[in-house]
């Protein structure tokens, strides 16, 4: 029996434009661009693969700041020292931080405030979860759905209240055109509905969170007027991380995790330096995967025809 539409969404996501990268390509090469500064980047969820990766890239493009938070500070310390040795001028914040938590995160805004002001660009939030694989419902814990929805979905939305009044500050403070950016690192888990790795918690979770971002972009729009904030869910790529080694991921899947950690990262700065060709992108699901050209050049037919969002099919 062939897939249903549904059952075939996330295949068609993949594939949305013909070339997938897994590495840095040079027309993203955050090595070789310069971000205005001052600019400062916050990643919460910062200690992982794709979150080291992210300081990595901004470290590279000249950012002026950085701020890591997650819950193993000797982790992000070590991200931040990385940073410093790609960048020694950069300044850096490393915090601990329960992303789970809607007080770790405003304490996080708080100092971010108070070390850089008016100087934050970007916020990503790159924190996840994923119990085991577990294929039938009636195994699957209590706990999970919980850990899964309060770190996959709450965090973006605690992040996005203590977060958003700052970027609009450094929006406001800001000489330049330059929006700001608030992303998600998102999962091409989001609209799966089957398969052996279509575990509910994770899936439902992950989704949860890309219409919280969509709700954000058109709030941030309906509330000010403008577009002065770039929003978007970000499918990180299949990255051999400690998180997906945790997730249990069968072994026929491990092969086809061959995205580099520094992918997303780069992916992140080419959004940041060039807004006014990405604007219409806002508020949308997009993969780091896919070439920016190919993925520019379907501009018109994104816009027209509302793709890269949720919504029921009538």
């Amino acid at each position: 029996m062939s897939p249903t539409p549904s059952q075939d969404n996330d295949r068609a996501l993949r594939q949305f434009v013909p070339t997938l990268h897994t590495d840095v390509y040079d027309t993203i090469d955050p090595s070789k661009t310069k971000i205005t500064q001052p600019f400062t980047a916050v990643i919460l969820g910062g200690s992982g693969a794709v979150g080291s990766g992210l300081a990595r890239a901004y470290a590279r493009a000249g950012a002026t700041g950085i701020v890591l938070a997650a819950r193993r500070l000797s982790l992000i310390e070590a991200v931040a020292d990385e940073a410093k040795a790609i960048s020694p001028s950069i300044q850096t914040l490393a915090m601990q931080c329960d992303v789970s938590s809607a007080s770790d995160i405003a304490a996080v805004a708080t100092a971010t405030r108070t070390r850089f002001g008016a100087t934050v660009g970007i916020v990503v939030v790159n924190a996840g979860y994923s119990g085991h694989i577990v294929p039938d419902i009636a195994q699957e814990s209590v706990e999970n759905f919980q850990n899964a929805f309060s770190i996959n979905t709450m965090a973006s939305a605690y992040a996005a209240q203590s977060f958003i009044p700052i970027l609009n500050e450094s929006a406001a403070a800001n000489t330049t055109s330059q929006k700001r950016l608030f992303l998600a690192v998102s999962s091409m888990s989001a609209p799966t509905v089957s398969g052996p790795v279509a575990h509910i918690h994770y899936c439902a979770s992950k989704f949860a969170q890309v219409r919280v971002i969509e709700m954000l972009k058109e709030q941030q729009h309906a509330a000010n007027g403008d577009d002065s904030i770039f929003f978007a869910s970000l499918h990180p790529g299949g990255v051999k991380s400690d998180f997906a080694r945790q997730s249990n991921i069968p072994e026929s899947f491990l092969p086809f995790m061959t995205e580099s950690p520094d992918l997303a990262g780069a992916f992140c700065v080419w959004l940041t330096q060039n807004q006014s060709r990405i604007q219409g992108l806002s508020g949308r699901f997009l993969s780091v995967k896919w070439d920016v050209d190919e993925l520019l050049g379907k501009m018109d037919e994104i816009v027209d025809k509302d793709l890269l969002r949720a919504r029921f099919a009538v």
